[in-house]
């Protein structure tokens, strides 16, 4: 994982690093997506199941599996749900008082459903005393996810704010899982399709495994990497906790590419009921002209068609279609895989003490100055 993927190396209101934006793995260097931080117990009104009715992937961070490794990270959760909808949220807290953070949620059934799940999260927070509550909504109309712009209307007349950033990512990338394996080999490029068909005959061997403890491949992978590019690494005790929960509770897989014998490609993959999300990544560059981890993704591809998931999220793209955006490479490799391009409502604030948040986002606007004013002066001084 790069200092690209953490722009200041902090979550906005938390003491974690930012999580699950885009890693520089999917271009083939270590790396990985993903976060958490401090928080604890359970909380309100349970939810009754995996929601699996809803159109649309039913993301593994709303789940009940996904608490579960909050829980395990030392922090607390609330859970809430009403008549189609249901929310995960996770609390932060900063000097400004405490914050409910909800990734990929609420999920509601339609914007009639999130109204109602805007209204009693409100006034749960406000109960709770909590500054504001973060939401990232996944709304369907019944068919499909309603995405950007069609949501941002229906938020903005909700009382909502678009956040300064997004936490998780904005756009993404998905394959339809329900079209059958040759079709989904179809979408790949050629040369995907004839990495995966031919990777034994370089020598490569795929497996998957739902061992905590292999997770360790893919920490050497981005330690390795960390040291050779001068980035920090992504914090390997979060990611034996999630792999420990998750594995344990058979939401995640952890994949491997062998060559002789050594570890040269590692991917961690999160599951749900209907979703299989590409969380983390890693590659030994010096084998990179193996081409490993092509042919590990498309097997993972695969592998959650046959188990019967609906859609794979390659989790994360460029926000823009610019070549020359920093993730404009990772974003071309997994429009590789086939699938097309979604865009989501973003990341959004609902303010429950006013003048708390007003002082948050007066806070943020003035360290935005300030780092703008450290940046004048240097262009003037390398000048």
């Amino acid at each position: 994982m790069s200092l690209l993927n953490r722009p200041d190396g902090r979550a906005e209101f938390g003491t974690h690093p930012s999580p699950f934006l885009p890693s520089s793995a999917w271009s083939g260097h270590a790396g990985s997506v993903g976060s958490a931080g401090p928080a604890g117990s359970a909380g309100s009104v349970p939810i009754a199941g995996r929601i699996s009715q809803m159109a649309g992937p039913h993301t593994v961070l709303q789940s009940r599996d996904w608490g579960r490794v909050q829980t395990a990270l030392g922090r607390r959760t609330h859970r809430f749900r009403g008549p189609g909808w249901s929310a995960l949220v996770i609390e932060e807290s900063n000097t400004l008082g405490r914050i409910w953070y909800l990734p990929y949620g609420p999920v509601a059934n339609d914007v009639v459903a999130l109204e109602a799940a805007l209204t009693s999260l409100g006034e749960a927070a406000k109960k709770a005393k909590v500054a504001w509550v973060r939401i990232e909504p996944m709304v369907s109309d019944g068919s499909e996810q309603i995405r950007a712009p069609g949501l941002r209307s229906e938020l903005l007349e909700l009382g909502a704010r678009e956040a300064p950033r997004d936490i998780q990512p904005r756009r993404s990338r998905w394959l339809d899982l329900t079209q059958g394996p040759e079709a989904l080999l179809a979408g790949m490029t050629s040369t995907n399709r004839n990495l995966w068909r031919r990777h034994q005959d370089k020598g490569l061997s795929i497996e998957s495994s739902r061992d905590p403890a292999d997770v360790e491949e893919l920490i050497a992978l981005n330690q390795e990497s960390a040291e050779r590019k001068g980035f920090v690494a992504h914090d390997a005790d979060y990611l034996r906790t999630v792999a420990r929960t998750l594995l344990t509770c058979g939401s995640g897989r952890v994949y491997l590419t062998r060559y002789e014998g050594q570890v040269v490609a590692s991917a961690f993959v999160y599951d749900s009921a209907s979703t299989r999300i590409f969380a983390h990544a890693g590659m030994r560059p010096e084998f990179k002209k193996l081409r490993p981890n092509q042919p590990l993704i498309a097997q993972a591809v695969l592998d959650a068609a046959e188990r019967g998931a609906k859609t794979a999220d390659l989790f994360g793209i460029a926000p823009t279609d610019s070549p020359n955006h920093p993730w404009a490479g990772f974003t071309q490799f997994k429009r590789s895989f086939g699938g097309r391009d979604v865009e989501f409502a973003g990341t959004w604030d609902l303010p429950v003490s006013v003048p708390r948040y007003a002082a948050y986002r007066s806070m943020r606007s003035g360290r935005g100055m300030a780092q703008g004013m450290v940046g004048a002066l240097r262009g003037r001084f390398r000048g």
